[in-house]
């Protein structure tokens, strides 16, 4: 790795080093979705750094309060969103030290002052009015291609059913069933999540009928739903996110972490405020403990609590 990449591409760098990462002294992969977050993260505190004119080799604490602070507005209180990213930028940081392009990690100081809270952390979600907008995005449109279409459709998918990234890059054409009354994609089990059919929300169904009508005619030597190039080749997870981040742009939606995470919390918390119970929620998500149905149901109670019914 040609390591003035993180001066000059500081994301695909840092895409380089944690795979490289992934396969250090453990001998461990992260799980997918981990490194889908953590490149949104790294992605979003970048995206700050170029604001304030800054590089990952020149940064100091005082931008890192700064993150922070522009961090707070899509934060609710009590979540471990800033311990998080500080755990990250010090992760990177050390890195950069031993590489020579940094003098020092100024987030090291700053983590020793952290605690993790001892209570569950809240679940990131987009509030219903940022949910609203974006299943708008979601909608049907003239699009100016079929990537077009297809990086909609991938948004629509998230936020209509609530499958992981990793599930979504392993559906097949004929997993999406949109002739019917009622559409519904069915995922095979992923690892710990349970395999199941899920009814795809209504504001998501015609987009992905366009999608899939066009997948269908599409000369493609794979059967995957979901193609970066006409030879085939599966969506890598960095496109995913993009995905998601630019329909988030165009909705006018920001969260801490804006990634298919995001919209799969979202999910499950929309359906738990039409009613549905704990169990049905985790059946829907995949899920054989209810904990993340829990949590997010909670924030829903604290909401009432508070009086607050269209955040």
């Amino acid at each position: 790795m040609n390591y003035d990449i993180w001066l000059t591409a500081p994301e695909e760098a840092y895409a380089q080093w944690q795979c490289a990462e992934a396969m250090g002294a453990d001998r461990r992969a992260f799980a997918e979705q981990s490194i889908v977050q953590h490149r949104s993260m790294f992605s979003r505190f970048n995206d700050y750094l170029i604001g304030q004119r800054q590089t990952v080799a020149t940064f100091g604490a005082d931008h890192i309060d700064g993150f922070f602070t522009q961090l707070a507005h899509d934060c609710q209180p009590g979540t471990t969103t800033k311990l998080r990213y500080l755990k990250l930028i010090d992760r990177f940081a050390r890195h950069l030290v031993a590489l020579d392009l940094r003098k020092h990690n100024p987030a090291s100081e700053m983590l020793l002052r952290e605690t993790w809270p001892e209570d569950e952390p809240t679940p990131i979600y987009l509030s219903e009015a940022g949910d609203k907008r974006l299943q708008a995005v979601c909608g049907m449109r003239e699009f100016e291609s079929f990537k077009d279409l297809r990086n909609t459709a991938i948004v629509a998918l998230f936020l209509g059913s609530g499958v992981t990234a990793a599930e979504l890059r392993q559906l097949r054409i004929d997993d999406l069933d949109v002739a019917g009354e009622r559409s519904t994609v069915y995922v095979e089990k992923h690892g710990p999540r349970i395999a199941r059919r899920v009814p795809i929300d209504a504001f998501a169904v015609d987009v992905l009928r366009a999608y899939h009508d066009g997948r269908q005619d599409l000369q493609c030597p794979t059967n995957l739903l979901f193609v970066a190039t006409a030879g085939g080749k599966p969506m890598k997870a960095d496109t995913l996110l993009k995905c998601v981040r630019e329909a988030l742009r165009e909705a006018g939606a920001s969260a801490a972490d804006e990634s298919p995470r995001l919209l799969r919390n979202t999910y499950g918390r929309r359906h738990i405020s039409f009613g549905k119970t704990n169990e049905q929620v985790s059946n829907l998500l995949g899920l054989s403990s209810h904990r993340t149905a829990t949590r997010l149901r909670q924030t829903l109670e604290a909401a009432c609590d508070k009086g607050i019914f269209n955040e």
